[in-house]
């Protein structure tokens, strides 16, 4: 409860104190005078709709520049995010062919991604273009869950065999006039969620933002399982033109998960504490539209007291960069304070001519007790006659996967990708095919049940995604994938996930195109596999099971309303054994985003 208050506190002064300086003018006489005039009022809002047509210029995005081939990356902006059927980032992270989720139970619960059956260091985090740690309970892997989806304006996966890099940014306001978000959302169990936030840009490149996200989700699998978490963010900028800028920014997680037991003990570990992240970044840039060279200098701290673990972990470097229309160059080094002291990358994009692209990276990463990561990625697209795309990747080198484990020791990468696919506007397809080497994952952390993965030989992945849009206002779409010859541990085979959706404007009722409808159920469905193995070695079995769900949206402007209602199947299937999904569970609220 004492979070839920604070945070209510914190929302209130998001929406309450900048209210005068949304205030255009020398108005504010008037308002304790009396009641405004329809002059006064028709001002008002044509002095607010002047300042939101004046852009203003923000920090470009790291860790995405240059050109890529294609089937390398999955771009999903903030529109993509507000119509998506994801309470969290997990869920979010789905979209991508070949993740399973570990998922805990109810909304609140760990939700890790498994990706081709290499744990949970099989994902890359990165906040803003640095990397996003896993400090405290969980020194291994990254729970998404934690990650408050409203903070986000966009979300990059980038794609490799056995590895995904997820580049998670936060909203940048271009605009001169001040923008807010408000949002209520409610549900079975009384789970609440509130959130809130401001951003205001001065002309003379002055701006300051402060965001709010809680949740709180009381017990609705299990017998005890409940949980709260708030995340702030705070930041401030100075960004006078797009060849200059400075920013700092703070984030901000408390968060309170109770053990989860299941009637008979606890299967599942706690998540109590409180996590910051402080970020520091200013850049130079030769040119104003994103060309030209461009350098960052970066710092960082993140900062985990809960548990009885008191951790802190600062990191700090340069990033240059270089773009024309056809070639991209990026190469940045990061010094960090544990684990990882030396952290090295360069990348590079080239399309010589419009029908092929080519990319490549190298790294170089150094560890505590004397270990190395060496790697080198090379990627090739090219167009075909009638549309079709065919790309092939390849991961070569050595790579500690969890470097804060001072016992893991690298891991041979060996890794082949190839992709063939069509995109059209009534037909979207992609068939994948790759062959990775062994590799001995990590077991989660979250799942004290779940000792161990076994160890994988070299495995090979089918993968295929569709998209079928017979009409304007329907559309079939969903991916596949299965191990080939084999079914490796904490990912069950033959796993798809397929959406129908309807979505129309109702031109005619509304020809105006402020409203906007959607309705959509999906279908998520697995055979029998293996989760991991209990402290005895022996494998414990996840059963095949199929979870429906169905999302309704409906949107007036910039005002949305939905109902989310999850497993209405009544399935009593688990995705991890031992945490039940509720049947039947459901999620309902508003979102409003507004400028003035």
């Amino acid at each position: 409860m004492t979070g839920r208050i604070r945070f209510l506190l914190a929302a209130s002064a998001l929406i309450a104190v900048p209210v005068a300086a949304q205030i255009p003018g020398d108005t504010l006489a008037a308002d304790t005078a009396g009641v405004l005039t329809q002059e006064q009022i028709t001002k008002r809002y044509l002095e607010a709709q002047a300042l939101n047509t004046i852009r203003l210029p923000v920090l470009p995005h790291l860790g995405v520049e240059g050109p890529r081939p294609p089937f390398s990356r999955i771009v999903i902006d903030r529109d993509s995010i507000d119509w998506s059927y994801a309470e969290t980032v997990s869920e979010l992270l789905q979209r991508t062919p070949g993740v399973y989720l570990w998922r805990g139970g109810w909304i609140g619960r760990s939700e890790y991604l498994n990706y081709q059956a290499r744990g949970p260091t099989s994902v890359e985090y990165y906040l803003d273009g640095l990397p996003y740690l896993p400090v405290g309970v969980d020194s291994v892997g990254v729970d998404p869950s934690t990650m408050a989806l409203s903070l986000l304006s966009r979300v990059e996966v980038e794609r490799w065999p056995g590895l995904l890099r997820v580049q998670l940014f936060t909203r940048r306001h271009d605009r001169r006039s001040p923008s807010s978000r408000i949002g209520v959302g409610s549900g079975d169990k009384s789970i609440a969620r509130y959130f809130a936030g401001i951003e205001a840009r001065s002309r003379s490149g002055l701006g300051a933002a402060l965001e709010g996200d809680y949740l709180n989700a009381p017990t609705a699998s299990g017998s005890s399982s409940s949980s709260s978490m708030s995340t702030y963010l705070g930041r401030v900028s100075y960004i006078p033109s797009a060849r200059f800028g400075a920013e700092a920014q703070l984030q901000l997680l408390d968060a309170n998960r109770e053990p989860f037991n299941d009637g008979t003990g606890i299967v599942g570990a706690p998540f109590q504490g409180t996590r910051s992240d402080v970020m520091l970044r200013m850049f130079l840039a030769t040119r104003k539209d994103g060309g030209g060279l461009r350098a960052n200098a970066l710092f960082g701290q993140t900062s985990w007291d809960g548990g009885a673990i008191l951790s802190k972990v600062r990191q700090g470097g340069v990033m240059l960069s270089y773009r024309n229309p056809t070639f991209g160059f990026t190469g940045w080094a990061l010094n960090r304070s544990r684990w990882t002291p030396w952290d090295t990358r360069v990348m590079a994009g080239w399309t010589p001519v419009s029908a092929l692209s080519l990319s490549a990276e190298g790294g170089y990463r150094r560890h505590d007790q004397g270990r190395e990561s060496r790697w080198l990625g090379l990627r090739a697209g090219l167009g075909l006659p009638l549309g079709l795309q065919v790309a092939g990747a390849y991961r070569t080198g050595r790579m500690v996967a969890a470097p804060t484990i001072l016992t893991d020791t690298a891991q041979r990468l060996d890794d082949l990708q190839g992709t063939v696919g069509i995109e059209r506007r009534l037909l979207g397809l992609e068939l994948g095919y790759s062959r990775n080497a062994a590799f001995q994952p990590r077991p989660y952390q979250s799942f004290p049940t779940i000792d161990s993965l076994r160890a994988s030989g070299r495995t090979e992945w089918f993968t295929a995604r569709w998209r079928v849009s017979p009409r304007p206002w329907l559309a079939l779409e969903g991916w596949y994938t299965n191990p080939i010859g084999g079914s490796p541990d904490g990912q069950p085979p033959t796993h798809s996930l397929t959406t129908a959706t309807i979505r129309s404007k109702f031109w005619r009722s509304f020809p105006s195109g402020i409203f906007d409808f959607k309705l959509q159920v999906g279908m998520e469905s697995w055979s029998d596999g293996v989760i991991g193995r209990d402290p005895a070695g022996a494998a414990i079995q996840l059963d095949g099971a199929t979870f429906l769900r169905s999302l309704v949206e409906i949107r007036l402007q910039t005002f949305i309303i939905y109902w989310d209602r999850t497993n209405f199947g009544g399935s009593g299937k688990t995705y991890v054994p031992g945490f039940p999904v509720p049947r039947y569970g459901s999620t309902f609220g508003v979102r409003w985003e507004f400028t003035n």
